[in-house]
């Protein structure tokens, strides 16, 4: 009887693996996970520069971890093992009070040549640097008679805080090292980690639970404050003149990360002029073609996993968005060049309504805003980074 049964254990053991190998070989690639919003590794050309210098050995291992048979199942497994064990993170995403989640482990910037990867540490040092060179920035503008601002949009981990039993004490640390950084440049900042921290615990939606993107609530917070910074706080439009249409079955780039397929789906909301002002708006590429038929959203993205690429569309080097009614009619409106990652995407249909605004994406090659500040006539500029991108990559130093 014993034999029976280890033969029949035998025989289900290599069933499996001769199902899961041959599945392997015989099941098309694919070429992008939906579900982690990210491409996959394809099989990597072999030859023999690639062989000599190791990279075929990692690329082929990207390769069968990628292209798995039911690789979704077992990633979604792991997930919901992790937090079984109530080890209250998965793949370096903490899982919090109300399906809240968060990245806490970043690939941090040290220099050119080297990484600190999946970790929450960062290079106070890089950090110091970057804010140094936008002082630099700041300095080039001045001398042409342009101001510069900065708003350095916190982590959902530096403002979920209450959600989750973890410290932030390194939330907190990241934060006085750039208080400290631009305040003794002297650099104008906007700081918004108590004010959205509050507001979170108020029970306000200011963050996504499932993404890493401040809500439509959250951009409006921070246009807010923008204006008051800039003394134009009586010009705030109020919250209440816009609709807004709620769009259901968000899921973002956080949730793809963590792999906890159970969490329950985010609210995408949009908020549009009651007095339907937003048709008045056009935003252009920077060769002039259009990206939105009318008004700032790109429609076809709410039909899509990527839905908060409905605001303003895929990433591009140069945006131009204006009022075509003051256009036609030769009213002169100041202009403002931002340069921003994708957190000012939100604030786009809020700051439109004071000013023709230059966008400029900051996490592309080097940017000159001075020379750009000057081609366009733009009498302010601002900074709109998350601090993830502060930390992980070398976008402002890159400024100029």
């Amino acid at each position: 009887m014993q034999k029976k049964i280890n033969i029949t254990i035998t025989a289900l053991f290599l069933a499996i693996i001769l199902g899961f190998g041959a599945a392997f070989w015989i099941l098309p690639d694919a070429s992008r996970s939906e579900n982690e919003n990210r491409p996959l590794q394809t099989l990597p050309p072999i030859t023999l520069s690639s062989l000599l210098d190791g990279s075929l050995s990692g690329a082929l291992t990207d390769y069968f971890s990628d292209q798995f048979p039911l690789r979704t199942g077992f990633v979604g497994l792991h997930g919901i093992g992790e937090i079984a064990q109530l080890r209250g993170e998965s793949n370096g995403v903490l899982y919090g009070k109300n399906g809240q989640l968060a990245v806490r482990r970043f690939d941090a910037y040290i220099s050119r040549t080297e990484r600190a990867a999946d970790t929450d540490y960062y290079s106070e040092s890089h950090v110091q640097n970057s804010l140094k060179n936008v002082a630099h920035v700041r300095d080039s503008l001045a001398a042409n008679g342009v101001p510069l601002t900065i708003l350095l949009a916190p982590r959902t981990v530096d403002v979920a805080v209450s959600a989750f039993d973890y410290p932030s004490d390194l939330s907190d640390s990241l934060d006085r090292t750039v208080t400290d950084a631009l305040d003794g440049a002297q650099v104008e900042q906007i700081n918004l980690l108590d004010t959205f921290r509050q507001a979170y615990d108020a029970g306000e939606y200011v963050y996504y639970r499932t993404d890493h993107h401040w809500t439509t609530k959250g951009a409006y917070t921070a246009y807010a404050a923008t204006l008051t910074a800039w003394g134009m706080a009586d010009e705030i439009i109020p919250a209440d003149a816009f609709d807004v249409r709620t769009v259901t079955d968000f899921y973002g780039t956080t949730y793809s990360r963590a792999g906890l397929y159970f969490i329950a789906p985010d609210e995408l909301e949009i908020w549009s002029a009651k007095d339907g002002s937003d048709d008045r708006f056009a935003v252009k590429n920077g060769d002039g073609t259009p990206i939105t038929e009318r008004g700032f959203i790109v429609e076809s993205y709410l039909g899509e996993k990527d839905k908060y690429s409905a605001f303003l569309g895929e990433a591009r080097s140069i945006l131009t968005v204006t009022d075509t009614v003051a256009s036609e009619n030769g009213e002169a409106r100041p202009r403002l060049l931002i340069a921003k990652d994708s957190f000012a995407n939100t604030m786009t249909p809020f700051l439109a309504r004071h000013f023709d605004l230059v966008m400029v994406n900051i996490t592309g090659d080097k940017t000159d805003l001075t020379a750009l500040a000057a081609e366009y006539g733009c009498e302010r500029v601002l900074i709109v980074c998350n601090r993830e991108n502060l930390i992980t990559s070398d976008c402002l130093l890159r400024l100029r």
